[in-house]
């Protein structure tokens, strides 16, 4: 009566061993997470929000520059927010984001070999000021967090 008994038990053991090999082996399911329609945080963003979108847009030493996305956030920094204190530099960060994109695309379109020298050295500039009026905007934050 044993032997009918373990031969019983090797079975069921097999068939949960097979069971679980099948789950084990199936790959798994993607699940799809829908990308929010609209902003990420409800309400209107304020000047502080729209700006540091801007220029998180203009990117870093990893990541490439978005401009069209940094202009469009200063843009309506400048028209929702005509009041703020962050207006100026908006207004200065555009202008250098058309004088960069004109330099590109005259760069692009086949200039001679000193026009291409100036407006690389022109865009080198630019990129530059960018650079040093992020820099400018982060000392200005750090002086109003100190005097708060």
């Amino acid at each position: 009566m044993r032997s009918p008994s373990k031969k019983l038990c090797v079975l069921l053991l097999i068939i949960v061993l097979t069971g679980a090999c099948a789950v084990i082996s199936r790959p798994p399911e993607k699940k799809t997470v829908p990308y929010p329609a609209g902003p990420i945080v409800p309400g209107i963003p304020s000047d502080e929000d729209l700006f540091l979108l801007g220029t998180s847009y203009l990117g870093n030493a990893e990541l490439h520059p978005d401009y069209f996305n940094a202009r469009v956030a200063f843009e309506k920094l400048v028209k929702t927010y005509p009041g703020s204190r962050r207006r100026q530099t908006s207004e200065q960060f555009i202008r250098l984001i058309d004088e960069l994109q004109a330099l590109q695309k005259n760069s692009s379109a086949g200039d001679t070999g000193a026009q291409h020298e100036q407006l690389m050295s022109e865009n080198v500039r630019l990129k530059k000021d960018l650079e040093r009026l992020k820099q400018l905007e982060i000392e200005a934050e750090k002086r109003d967090r100190k005097l708060r």
